[in-house]
């Protein structure tokens, strides 16, 4: 697949790289250059439950009740 620069430096990803990395119009990518010279993209995802899987699995699900006195307990509110 060839993309051709225009002289704003932009380029029109061919449809089928568009559907390889299931991205559409607004999507951003992050761009690597290896040490090969070879350029990496990967789309960058700002979905809550792809940041939720960052975090390690609870040790056990609280109530409402128990958030709310986790949340009552250390705010500077409630000193």
């Amino acid at each position: 697949m060839i993309a051709t620069i225009t002289s704003k430096g932009q380029i029109t990803l061919p449809i089928s790289v568009r559907k390889a990395l299931k991205i559409k119009t607004g999507d951003k990518l992050d761009f690597v250059v290896t040490e090969n010279g070879e350029i990496v993209g990967k789309p960058i995802s700002n979905s809550l439950s792809s940041l939720a899987k960052i975090l390690p699995p609870a040790k056990r699900k609280l109530s409402l009740d128990e958030m709310d006195a986790a949340i009552r307990n250390r705010s500077p509110r409630s000193e």
